[in-house]
């Protein structure tokens, strides 16, 4: 059954529909308010919050964009309410960018080829600032477009791609830190 019928069956109070919605989107929703928040219980929340509220605002989805890139706004604005509720919420410090050469780069994606890459990127992503965090996450996880990620956010497409961009270079600086780390508990 495809997301527009589930919908639709959810408005008519099918029930069952609503967790075919749930169980499908759980783990990015999870996912997202977890970058976001930086915790397993705060993320929970967030997610159930978000759900919700997704299953509330159902009535005035009206089919114009895809129905994950709504609902992941959803998660990313519960999420950042939540912070804001925290008093936690801040805009990090610029990372002051390096330059990675092109062997560097292409000596970390050779180690990613590893049978744990999703442990590594897992706990890399864990060790960036939260935005960027965020931003990988939908784009090479989820595999979201910039403009998806555009309406999720409401940052401007020039926005993205250049956070983008700053959060590729950390994160390879970060994972060649982790993995210099790694060879020398090896040796």
């Amino acid at each position: 059954m495809d997301e527009r019928r589930w919908i639709t069956s959810v408005l008519a109070g099918d029930m069952q529909c609503f967790a075919c919605l749930v169980a499908k989107y759980e783990k990015m929703a999870y996912t997202i308010a977890f970058r976001i928040m930086g915790n397993r219980e705060d993320a929970e929340e967030v997610a159930q919050d978000a759900f919700l509220k997704m299953y509330r605002a159902l009535p005035e989805f009206k089919f114009e964009s895809k129905f994950s890139s709504w609902f992941y706004r959803i998660v990313y604005r519960t999420a950042l309410t939540a912070l804001r509720s925290q008093q936690v919420f801040s805009d990090y410090d610029e990372v002051a960018t390096v330059d990675v050469s092109l062997a560097e780069e292409e000596m970390a994606t050779l180690l990613l080829e590893q049978k744990d890459r999703k442990e590594i990127i897992s706990k890399v992503l864990t060790e960036l600032p939260k935005e960027e965090a965020l931003l990988l996450t939908l784009y090479y996880l989820e595999e979201c477009s910039v403009e998806e990620i555009c309406q999720i956010t409401d940052f401007t497409a020039s926005n993205v791609k250049t956070k983008l961009f700053r959060a590729r270079k950390h994160f390879y600086v970060v994972l060649e830190k982790r993995m210099k780390c790694e060879m020398k508990s090896l040796l």
